[in-house]
This record gives C-alpha cells, structure tokens and sequence, in this order.
C-alpha cells in the first residue's frame, strides 16, 4: 500500500498514522494532525472480537447489499454526458500586451480530430469557488446566470497551478460525501462498523445494516437537496489516514455525550472554509496564507472572513526537511459577516475565484460572496493585501461608526505587548531612550491613553479592568474600556508570545478601537481563546488622496511582519534559534530592521493585482546550431491602492532594468532624517517591490550588470524554504533562459571502442524484442507501457548509431570526441555485425503501430485503442478513459480492456493509471510517449506530418505556451516562481497539507527532452514547408527551454552538494554572478544529509518515495531513464559523491528484502551512474553480471541491455583511467 502523510507532515508506514484494513487487526490510533499527538483527541480502532461470528457474516453480507445498491445509483449520477457542441475556451487573453504571447502549437479542437469528449463530475468538477467561471455550463453549478442570460463561457484553469490547494476547500462538500461512501462500502478503506469507538458511531455497531441505510439516506438528503455534485464509490482505492482526509470531531467531549456522529460532524463541517483545516492554505513565499480566520470570542452573530498570515520557519532532520507554524502566531484581516445562514446557501465566509481579475500563474484574486471585499494572493507578496469596498450589505459591528465601508477587523492569537499608531518609528525603551520599533520592547505602558505619544491602548475582552503580571502586560486601559484612535496611515504592533511585530497600512485615514487578552497577576484557570487580540476599523474617513473616482472608493489594508524575533524573548524559541543558525543578516536583524520598516513604508501603496508571465523564443536565423535563449517575463501589474488615477510612479520599468533591492533602498543607512521618516517625500511611497528566490536574484544581477559592488551589497533577506529570498524593486522582471547546445538523441561522444562487441551483441537480441498484443492494441495502462515504447526507440537509434558508424557516416557528429577516439570508435564498429536494415524496419513498424493506435480516436469500436484518449472538456486536457484489464493466467499480455466509454475508470478513480485522469503525473507519461513519436517521426517523416496533430495533443496537455491556444491551459505542469514543474494535479495526494509534489525530477527533465526531440524531428519532416517548419521550430525551442529550466530546479531542489547557503558569509555571493556560477550553493541547512530529495512539496522536502522506503529508491528515482540528456542533468562532482551512497544503499536493499536492489532493476541505474563518475571499465562489468532476465521484468521497465552498454560506453571517462590505457 502507498504510504501515508504522518501526524508530521512526513511520509511513513507508521501504523500510528494509518487505519489497519484486517476487520479485526491490533488497536491503533489515528492522531489529529495539530493536536501534537494527544491521544484524547485520537479515534481508537479497536479489536472487539477475537473470531467471526454468525452475526458478523450475515451484518457484513446486508451492509455489502445496501453498499451494492447504493453504489449502483451513485455510479448513474456521475455518468460522463455526451459531448456538448459547444466550443471550449480555456485560455482568455486579458493580459493586455504587458507579456509577450508566443504563437500556438496549434489551434485546433481535439473533437475535431475526433476524440471523444467528458465533462467532470465529483471532486474532479471544479469547485463552487471558480463562481462565474461556472457560468453558461449545462449541468454545472455556480453563478446566477445562465449561458442564454448573458453569463460568460466557463473558462476552466490550469489543474496544476500553486494556488488550488487554496480552494480544495469548497470541494469539500463532495469529499465528505465520499468519506461516506468509502467509510461504509470500499472494502480496502472501511472503517469496520464494529471496531470504530466514535461517538454515535459506536451506538450503530451492532446494527451495521441499519448503519448503512441511514448513511445513504442522509447522503442522498444532504447532496440532493442542495444540488451537490456526488462521486461514484470507488473513489479512495487505499487506506487513509481519517484524520488527512476530514476535521475530527471538537475536542473535549467525551464519546458518550449526545453531540454529533463523526459522520455528521464530516457532512456539517464542510459546508464552512472556517473548518477546512491545513488544506485551505498555499505557500506565497515568505508567508503561509490561510481563508479561514478564528471565530470571534463571545460573538455567536458574527463571523471572520478573510485571510490569515502565517510566517512559518523551517524544521530539518536528516531526512525530512518542512516548513511549519502555530497557527496562533498567525495574524487575521477581514471583515465581519452575520453568523446567519439560510438553508442552501453558502456560508457566509465563503468565497470564490475573482472572475472580473485575469487568470494568472503567480497568483489568483479572491472575492468573498457575502460582503464586499477581495484579496490577491500572488507569489512573493511581501505584503496580505485586503480590499474593502462599499458596504452593500450594511453590515456594521457594534458599537461601531455609520460608514459607507466594510470595516475591517485584525485578529491575532496573541496579545500585544506595545501598539504604534503613525509613529516616526520609535518605541520607549527601559532606559528611557529611543529606539526601532523592532529593538528593544520596553516596559508596560501606563494606563493613560492621554499621557503616551503616539501610543494606543485597548479594552479588555469583557470590558472589564484587571491587575496584569508585568512580565506579560498588554496595553490596556485602566477601565479595561477601548479607546477610539485616529489612524493616518499605519499602525505597528508587537505581540507577546510569538515576539511578532506587524505592521499594518491603512490606504485612508481610519478610526480604530481594540481589545486584547491579559495575563492576570493572579492566574485563573481555563483555556486560551483562539483569538487574544481584535483590533476594529470603526470609522473610514475622507483622505486627501481620494478624488471621488469609482476606482478610489474603497478601503485598501495591506499587513507585513516586520520581525520574526523583536526582543529574543518570546517563550517559543524556533524563529529566533533558526535566525541565529543562519549565518548571515535578514530583515529582522538589527542591522536591518529599520531599513526593512523603510522599504515596506515606501511600497505600502503598490500591490501585485493580477500578475502575467510571457515567453519570448528566439527567432529563426540561419545558424541554427548556435545556444539559443528565451525570455521569460514576470509582469506583476502593479497596482496603486489609489486607483489609476493616483497611480504616480510604480517602480515600474521595462524588465531588464528590474534590479535587486539592496544598497539603493537603504536610504542614508536608515537614519531618522531620511527616507525613514513616516511621510516621505512625494513618490518616493509608490515603489514596487516582491519577494526573490535565489536563482530570480543571480538572473536578475546577471540581467542588469548590477553596479552595486560587493562590499556595498546589503539586501533586504529572510529566509524562505527555497533558500535567501530578498526584496526586489520592479514590477516587470525579465529572465533569460539559456536553451544550453542543441538537444540529440546522440551522446557528446560515440560508445568507446572496447564497449562496441559486447553493445553489438546485445543489439542483435534486443532488436527481435517483441511488443506484446495487448501493448499493440492500446489495452496497457498509460505510464508502464509509455516506458515500454520510450525503450524501443532507444534500441532502434542505437542500432542507427552503430550502423553509422560502420559505415562511416556522420562520425564527425560528436562535440566532446577527438578524432582519433572516433576512428577507433569506427574501426571496432566495422568489425562486428549488427543487425539487418529489415529487422530495424520491422521493429520500427512496431514502435509506429505501438504509438500510433493511442492517438486514433473512437476506442476499440472505431479501430483505435482499447483503453482510449479523451479531450476533457472542463480542465482543457487529454486524459485516459482507463482499462479494466482482464487476462487468463499465463497470458497476461493478451489481455484485453472489460470496458469501453463511457465506463472510463480513470475518470471516476484517482488511483487508475496513477491519477492520470487526474492529471496526475501527466508530463512523465507523455513524455516517454512523445520520446517514442520522435523516433518514428525521425525515420518516417510521412508519418510524422500525418499524426502531427495528434502528437501535439500530448504537448498541448503538458506545455501549451500559448493563450491562443483556447483549448489547453498554459503550462500545465510549471511552476514559474519556483522554476519546477508540479507532478500532482487535481489533488494533492491524501490532501497533504504540504501542497503539490513531485518526485521524479529527472522523469520531468526527459519529457521536455521528448519535446526537444520530436520538435527536431518534426522540423527535418517540414523542411521546405515554412509554415509547418516554423511550428516544429517552436515546439524544439519550447522543449529546449522547459529541459533547461528543469535541469537548473532539479539542481536547485532535488541534487543535495557542495556548500550551503546558510553558511555564505559574505553577501558579495549574491551579488557576484560569477561567484554562483562557479560553485555550486545548496537550497536546504547541513542538518539535512541525504545527496537527495527522493520527494519534494511546496512546503516540504523528503528522502522518500510514494512506492518504496528503500533509500536505493528516492537516489534512482531522479537518475531515470538513461537517455543523452543525462550528462547534463548529472553534475560530476555530484555524481562522484552520490556513487558510494548509492553503491552502499542497493547492497543494504539486497541483503535486508531479498534482493530488492537487483531484482527490479535499480542495479541498472547503479551501473549507469559508476559510468557517470568516469569509471567505465568497472560500470561495463557490472552491467555484463545483470541478470539478463531483469530487463524484462517490471522492475526494470523502460530499460534494454543495449541502452545500458551505450549510455555507460558514451559517458566521460575518468582522465586517470585514460591515463592508463
């Protein structure tokens, strides 16, 4: 079974954090994963019975019947509808010309090439959060207008963006509907009626029959009723751990109180983003963001809607590395909304996709649907930024001012220790002299709003006055009644446990009041509340900048941490204990604190609204062998929060100015005198400024030519998971992307001579590889076969090499051989056979038939394949219907598909064809499927111009560079900020609070390599047809891009070397380009050991596989497949240091699991890397002891014996062993 996400975040075969499938297996406990392993707030499995019983079968056979049926009818529900004629657009070109456009692959419609299409259903159905995207659907939710009203046309997103963990949330609905239907009736997942010790549930244990027909009564009640969308049952296809998949019941009630089943604590718990856990938050970079703010003390009317912020901070063993916070360290900004809510609406916090903002790959808006108010959450934000617009709905807090504004509300799980309001950056210190906001912190204030400068001073929770310990005083009045202050422009607050100070801007001059927690000096027992502090806007007054334009009436409140460890004194150590590991200055340094509060203060009034990213390919010229380069551009479209007619000078400028925030924004080293003061000079308020990763400010310095030497370089840092992120100013960023040399199917160098008769031994068997029926039929699974057909282009252009070679033609096609090496090269060639012209014709046809029957159309009825490909309508990709595969024994590749569409179980199962009809995964299934096209395209260029299109079907899925192309998302798989791509799609696995993931970086490197190539191939098919070659020109160069920024994130996140970041002294390191290029800076802390990430989120990183816990695993997994592009993916010097660890790794996984190493074939990947580090001779032997069997067995799928020898035949060799020879 796959593992499973432990109560930490990692990934264990723990059975602490799993549910045991045997119906009467040991006693486990499956924690809640932010109760820090309580175990009072653990659901017990517990073994009630020793043996079966009479009653148990007969219970077990009625649950089975009622499951059966009830299965039935929710399989109908969720049939895949007929296509609808209607057109699909995915892409809305709303950028404006602010990025470059490429053209498109291609603009045609997959049902024209007549592929069948689906619309999605279930959890695979857009959430209730895309809104008016929904709108002119048939069938779909969302929006109050229909196509034939004037609704828009839904236009679907990207399945693999960032930000769609955010809005996993309003799925919700449908997910507790399906914890139903797997809780009750999926044998591998139940949770056995008279083993679960859960409130009511354990009352229905001895009637599971009575159990299950009020389970499904109330499912068809709760989702028929309010039109949800429902899943068939056969959703979960694995063990899960409950706690990963849905809330826990409140804490602190016993299991005999009459309160709420678990089951309708997981239907009623969904309906409000409030309870949606750790899956409603994304990763922007440096903060975590969350939509669901605390509940409101003592205010049962009331709710929050907003955003929280969270800086979280990094924790790192050995072989785990995370980021995590405590979500009482978190600071809320939203609005109040009425605690009412009517049958079938939505709840009052909830919100959705801002369809009137430009869909964007660095960010999404957010718009809440019971009050006037949006957000724009985009990587890099150094600031939560929250828009308040008129009140339509007039609700008004009490006590509050009349006012034509949502008031917004701050929430924080702290009490604060000190509050500034529009202070010129000075706080009273012990010794009575000034000093930063973020130094020293001083003694309590005096209860006397009156008598402090500058100072605020809040009421108390119950209004009620209070002796406070003075260890923990917080600023209260005497009376313990808030004061109302006037706020000009912001307000700095520092909060006791955490040791946080936040600073918040207000776009307009505000009236506020505040209430906070205290430590009184005599303790009285009870639980901390979840909120401790509330700050209240009561009042918008008129500001001097507003002019009465539509554009300008709303509220802007933008919210930054200034310090993560203000005084060194916070109870909770982690944040100051990291600073001080790191080895150089961030931003809550001393040294840097003040001018930090400068820059925030001057960009306080630019946001990034709805930001773009364009790509600009290199154009053709005559010298096509030259390093070719694109242009990537980062247009954040910074936004005034006073509306375009306010908007003065955005920092904006063309992108190669963008230049790193360092000694410019220091502003005469942060005196008060300066740019520090709170009204700065005109202008100098509207600078831009985001949050860069390292690989952003190398670029960016190598783009400007930087003058900033490297003695006077200082940039403003904090430390991220993703390495030293610094500010930069400037709204558009250009990145040039160098392509690297020409792509090839060929290695740098040719086999070496002494490997040629026993390479040419294994060609003459591995060319009789025979495919198997089924493979030739299209009824394989959508990964494993691709592999398999990947494998079989490699034989046949090897086979091509050595003819070539024999022969003598094109032996001057190696960049990295001397002459002399290639003759010999020729001369051992000439002296052994190889095989016939028509046994490479023959497997060629072979590999035609094997690619080609998945691109015809119309499945096995209309002679295309078994298990065929669909265009999918809602997310714009083509996904596997999926085979039900049945086979006699012994004739296992005879088998054939049970079903035909619409009865496509990749479509209602995650788990088919590992997520594919997901989109899971898609970029390492087609890429090994477009690696092979290229092949056949290569030596059948007819071919090759008649499937064009339908090849490009597989790259419009995975990389679609173009908004013109209206029928796939751009760039699925990227992830532009991080430079990586993203194997998870629809959902990330077990709803891991950690976000997206990957494993395979080098699976990714070679679908874009697959790109490259048939790119390649493609343009000596179109030669002398210019506009058919301009478009192969263009898919070449798009391969060529996405493996060079691939190969650099792989460097960056997966391949662990060299010297680490965290102990760079010296800030010139930055600042020199020339220093990063000549040594390698890791990502992750020295605390980390491993020479590899075997797994990596977005907000974590893992020696670790989803298959295997054998470390040979996560070290193979980024080595495969053996193919040229290698030598550029694998640095020597870190190859060098991975062989020992791996050599030592695969003997530990022979010796402890029966020869694992060897028998699935990751000895072969051992081979290949001993190859990689120069020792050829030894990397030879090895290969030549594989047992021969394994390279037809699943273990070693996609690898040939004769792919083995050439790869290790074609690597560097070692100068010592030259030497020698």
């Amino acid at each position: 079974m796959p593992p499973v996400p432990n109560q930490y975040g990692s990934i264990s075969d723990d059975k602490e954090a799993t549910l045991e499938l045997l119906p009467h297996g040991p006693s486990v406990n499956v924690y809640d994963h932010v109760s820090n392993g309580d175990s009072a707030n653990a659901i017990v499995v517990t073994d009630s019975s020793s043996k079966w019983t009479r009653h148990h079968c007969i219970s077990y056979l009625l649950t089975a019947g009622i499951c059966a049926v009830a299965a039935r009818y929710w399989h109908h529900r969720a049939e895949l509808p007929l296509p609808p004629a209607a057109p699909v657009q995915v892409n809305v070109d709303n950028g404006e010309g602010r990025v470059p456009i490429p053209p498109a692959l291609s603009t045609i419609d997959p049902r024209t090439l007549h592929f069948r299409s689906v619309t999605r259903e279930g959890l695979a159905s857009p959430s209730a959060a895309w809104g008016d995207y929904l709108l002119g659907r048939d069938g779909r939710a969302g929006g109050d207008k229909k196509k034939e009203e004037g609704g828009e046309t839904f236009v679907p997103l990207p399945t693999n963006e960032w930000y769609l963990d955010l809005l996993d949330v309003h799925r919700a609905y449908t997910q507790r509907n399906s914890f139903v239907y797997f809780c009750i009736c999926q044998g591998k997942v139940a949770v056995l009626l008279n083993q679960v010790k859960v409130r009511h549930t354990a009352q229905w244990a001895r009637w599971p029959l009575l159990f299950a027909l009020y389970t499904q009564l109330t499912c068809l009640l709760k989702s028929g009723l309010s039109g949800a969308t429902t899943l068939p049952i056969f959703f979960v296809n694995q063990p899960f751990a409950v706690n990963q998949f849905t809330p826990l019941p409140p804490k602190n009630r016993s299991d005999n109180h009459d309160d709420h089943s678990l089951l309708e604590h997981c239907i009623a718990a969904a309906t409000d983003p409030s309870n949606a856990g750790e899956v409603a938050h994304v990763y922007t970079i440096p903060y975590i963001l969350g939509v669901s703010p605390p509940s409101i003390p003592d205010n049962k009317d009331a709710q929050m809607a907003g955003i929280e912020l969270f800086l979280p901070v990094m924790k790192t063993g050995s072989t785990n590395m995370q980021m995590v916070f405590d979500k009482n360290n978190g600071v809320s900004l939203g609005a109040l909304v009425s605690g009412e809510r009517k049958k079938g609406e939505k709840a009052s916090t909830s919100y959705e996709v801002d369809s009137s903002e430009a869909i964007s790959p660095l960010g999404v808006s957010l718009k809440w649907n019971h009050v006037n108010m949006k957000t724009h959450v985009v990587r890099g934000m150094p600031y939560g930024t929250v828009r308040f617009g008129k009140d339509n709905n007039g609700m008004k807090k009490s006590g509050s001012a009349s006012s034509s504004f949502v008031l917004p509300t701050i929430l924080a799980g702290n009490r604060p220790r000190s509050i500034l309001i529009d202070s010129d950056s000075t706080f009273p210190s012990s010794s009575g002299e000034n000093s930063s906001p973020t130094g020293a912190i001083a003694k309590s204030e005096e209860n006397n709003a009156s008598s402090i400068i500058n100072s605020m001073l809040c009421g108390t929770f119950n209004g009620e006055p209070v002796d406070q310990d003075p260890s923990h005083a917080a600023p209260i009045t005497s009376t313990g009644k808030p004061y109302e202050y006037t706020v000009q422009r912001e307000i700095i607050f520092h909060l006791d446990q955490s040791d946080f100070t936040w600073v918040v801007f207000f776009s307009k001059p505000v009236k506020v009041q505040c209430v906070s927690d205290v430590v009184p000096v005599v303790s009285v027992p009870g639980a901390n509340t979840e909120v401790q502090f509330r700050l209240d806007v009561t009042e918008v007054l008129s500001g001097e900048e507003n002019d009465g334009s539509e554009e300008e009436e709303e509220l802007v409140v933008r919210m930054a941490l200034l310090n993560e460890c203000t005084t060194g004194n916070s109870i909770i150590k982690e944040h100051c204990d990291h600073l001080a590991s790191l080895g150089y200055d961030t931003v809550s340094s001393k040294d840097k604190a003040e001018e930090y509060l400068s820059v925030l203060r001057r960009g306080k009034n630019m946001y990034a609204k709805s930001p773009l990213v364009g790509t600009e390919f290199p154009k053709d010229d005559e010298n096509e062998d030259h390093e070719r380069v694109t242009t990537v551009v980062f247009d954040w479209d910074a936004t005034s929060v006073y509306g375009a007619k306010n908007r003065r000078d955005t920092g904006t400028a063309p992108a190669s100015v963008s230049s790193v925030a360092a000694s410019s924004l220091r502003v005469s080293a942060a005196t008060s005198s300066t740019g520090n003061k709170l009204n700065t000079v005109a202008g100098e308020e509207d600078t831009f400024f985001m949050f860069a990763l390292p690989h952003h400010l190398k670029t960016l310095a190598d783009t400007n030519d930087a003058t900033t030497s490297a003695d006077s370089f200082s940039p403003l840092c904090i430390h991220t998971f993703h390495g030293r992120t610094c500010l930069v100013k400037g709204s558009a960023w250009s990145f040039p992307v160098s392509h690297g040399k020409p792509q090839s199917f060929l290695a740098d160098r040719p086999p070496v001579a002494k490997a040629i008769p026993a390479l040419a031994e294994a060609v003459n068997k591995d060319i009789m590889f025979e495919l198997s029926p089924n493979v030739l039929r299209g009824a394989a699974d959508t990964y494993f076969l691709a592999k398999i057909l990947a494998k079989v282009g490699r034989i046949i252009e090897i086979t091509e090499e050595l003819q070539n070679l024999q022969s003598g033609n094109g032996i001057y096609t190696y960049p990295d051989a001397d002459k002399s090496s290639i003759e010999e090269s020729v001369a051992a060639a000439a002296e052994v056979t190889l095989p016939s012209d028509s046994d490479v014709e023959s497997m060629i046809d072979d590999l035609q038939a094997a690619v080609e029957i998945w691109l015809k159309p119309g499945g096995k009825e209309n002679g295309g394949g078994e298990a065929e490909y669909l265009y999918d309508e809602t997310w714009g990709g083509f996904v596997n219907c999926g085979c039900n595969y049945t086979f006699k024994e012994e004739h296992a590749g005879e088998g054939t598909c049970s079903n035909s569409f619409p009865d496509c179980p990749a479509i209602d199962d995650v788990n088919i064809d590992f997520g594919n009809g997901w989109y899971n995964d898609h970029h390492f299934h087609y890429g090994y499927k477009i690696y092979a096209a290229a092949i056949v395209a290569r030596h059948r260029p007819e071919w090759g111009r008649e499937y064009y299109e339908r090849v490009l079907l597989y790259i419009r899925d995975i990389a679609n560079p173009s908004s013109l192309d209206k029928y796939f998302p751009m760039f699925r798989q990227k992830d532009w900020y991080l430079g990586n791509s993203w194997a998870a799609g629809l959902m990330s696995m077990e709803l891991s609070p950690h976000g997206r993931e990957q494993e395979s970086s080098s699976e990714a490197i070679a679908a874009f390599e697959g790109i490259a190539l048939y790119g390649s191939a493609m343009m000596n098919a179109f030669a002398g047809d210019e506009v058919n070659l301009e478009r192969a020109r263009l898919v070449r160069n798009l391969g060529e891009f996405l493996t060079s920024m691939e190969v650099d994130a792989a460097n960056r996140f997966y391949h662990v070397w060299g010297i680490n970041d965290n102990d760079v002294k010296s800030s010139a390191l930055l600042s020199s380009s020339h220093a990063i290029v000549d040594q390698h800076v890791n990502t992750y802390p020295s605390t980390y050991t491993k020479p590899v990430v075997g797994m990596m989120h977005e907000t974590m990183a893992s020696f670790q596989t989803w298959f295997s816990n054998q470390d040979v695993v996560s070290y193979g997994i980024q080595l495969m497949p053996l193919t040229a592009v290698a030598e550029r993916r694998d640095d020597p010097e870190w190859t060098n240091l991975l062989y020992p660890i791996y050599e030592e790794s695969c003997q530990s996984a022979d010796e402890s699991s029966d020869g694992f190493c060897s028998q699935n074939g990751w000895s072969i990947i051992q081979s290949g890397l001993l190859a990689e580090t120069g020792e050829i001779d030894k990397a030879l032997d090895m290969a030549s002891k594989i047992d021969k069997k394994i390279y037809f067995s699943d273990g070693a799928c996609g690898n040939s014996l004769t792919n083995t020898l050439w790869f290790i035949s074609t690597r560097k060799e070692a100068p010592s062993n030259r030497e020698q020879e």
